[in-house]
């Protein structure tokens, strides 16, 4: 699979933010959304190690479940540090050393994510983070699936 594009509907009602933008990475689009924005991802592989610290929405395509893949080569895939809302998307860690998917603050949605690294934890929650996560699948033989430290806390529901 080749990257998508990522079109980001602003949901303002300032007359500036008003319209929608297409762009050709996940880290361009989170550049340009403003909280409340919604992030609809094309399917495809998208090898950026991702920071999302505004309260956005990030959407998978519903039709195709899984086919949206956030899969960079090293670090931290994907970091969650606001009350964002993610659904549907692909997590793959690759980097032994590093959690696949991080959330270190916010109360943050996760919904139907599938989560697969081969390293010590595979969603690892720490901080002040007070995550939703439902419907999720955590695919980690070489470690812990969830993990929450330091305080942290959440919701778990129907998680695998």
């Amino acid at each position: 699979m080749a990257q998508g594009s990522v079109q980001v509907t602003h949901t303002g009602t300032s007359r500036w933010r008003r319209r929608t933008g297409e762009y050709a990475s996940l880290a361009a689009a989170l550049e340009a959304a403003a909280d409340g924005d919604v992030l609809s991802i094309s399917p495809g592989t998208y090898r950026e190690n991702l920071v999302v610290v505004r309260a956005v929405t990030l959407r998978g395509s519903e039709s195709a479940r899984g086919s949206v893949r956030i899969a960079p080569t090293e670090g931290v895939p994907l970091t969650v540090r606001g009350s964002a809302a993610l659904h549907d998307l692909y997590v793959e860690g690759q980097d032994s050393t590093v959690p696949a998917l991080l959330v270190e603050d916010g109360a943050p949605e996760l919904t139907g994510l599938r989560v697969a690294t081969r390293s010590a934890v595979g969603i690892e929650v720490r901080g002040g983070a007070r995550p939703t996560v439902r419907r999720c699948t955590v695919d980690n033989p070489g470690g812990i699936g969830i993990s929450v430290l330091d305080g942290a806390g959440g919701v778990f529901e129907e998680c695998e």
